[in-house]
C-alpha cells in the first residue's frame, strides 16, 4: 500500500513501497501468458521516487516465461515508465510488476525501480508523479503498480503520467466489461499488451 514518506524527523527508513532487501521467504513470482498489443508512443517529461522498492537480482536462473515477458515489453517500444494495471476491481498486478523489475535489474544498467501505489489516497497522486519523473530524469526506469482504476480513480492520474501500460488479467475470473472500461479510461494506445495472472488463493498479492 502506498503511504507518503517524511524523513525530516528521524533517520529511519522511509515507509510506503520502499524496500532495499528481499523479504524472507519470498519466492520468485511466476504469473502469466504473453504480452500482446500495438502501442503508440506517448512521451512525457520526467523526476526520484521516494516511495519505491528495489528488487535485488536473484541467484537462481530466470524462468523462460519471465524472459519472454521482458523481451516483449522492451523490444516493441522503448519506455522509461510503465504502469501495471489490474483489469478489474479486487485484482492486483503487484506480482507481475515485481517480476518485471526483477528481470530488468539484470538486463539494464540503468536503475529500475518498483513503486507500489496500491491504495493511493486522494491528493497523493501529484507527488507520486513528481517522484516518478524525477527518477526518470536522472536516467532511471520506473515500474509503478496501481489499483484498478475502476475502484480507485486516483490511479488514473498516475497511469496518464507513464509512457506505457500493462494490463493484468486475473486467470479464470475476467470481467471483460471491466477490462474494456479500464482500457478506455487510460487509453488503449498506451498499453503494450496484457498478461494473465494466477492469483494466489486467499491473498490479493
Amino acid at each position: 500500500m502506498y503511504e507518503p514518506t517524511d524523513n525530516s524527523g528521524g533517520s529511519g527508513p522511509p515507509r510506503g513501497g520502499d524496500a532495499n532487501a528481499a523479504k524472507p521467504g519470498a519466492g520468485r513470482p511466476r504469473p502469466w501468458s504473453v504480452v500482446r498489443g500495438t502501442p503508440t508512443p506517448v512521451p512525457i517529461a520526467p523526476e526520484e521516487p521516494v516511495h519505491n522498492e528495489v528488487i535485488p537480482a536473484p541467484a537462481e536462473p530466470i524462468p523462460t516465461e519471465l524472459l519472454h515477458l521482458w523481451t516483449l515489453l522492451t523490444q516493441r517500444e522503448k519506455w522509461n515508465s510503465l504502469v501495471v494495471v489490474p483489469a478489474q476491481p479486487g485484482a492486483s498486478g503487484l506480482m507481475a510488476a515485481r517480476a518485471i523489475v526483477e528481470v530488468g535489474s539484470q538486463y539494464r544498467e540503468r536503475a529500475i525501480r518498483l513503486i507500489d501505489a496500491e491504495g493511493l489516497p486522494p491528493g497523493a497522486a501529484s507527488r507520486l508523479v513528481r517522484d516518478m519523473k524525477a527518477h526518470v530524469e536522472q536516467g532511471g526506469m520506473v515500474v509503478v503498480c496501481i489499483d484498478s482504476v475502476l475502484s480507485n480513480p486516483v490511479g488514473v492520474e498516475v497511469a496518464m503520467a507513464t509512457e506505457r501500460a500493462l494490463l493484468c488479467v486475473p486467470l479464470g475470473s475476467t470481467q471483460f466489461s471491466a477490462a474494456r472500461h479500464t482500457l478506455e479510461l487510460i487509453g488503449k494506445a498506451r498499453f503494450l499488451g496484457s498478461v494473465t495472472l494466477q492469483q494466489r488463493v486467499g491473498s490479493k498479492k
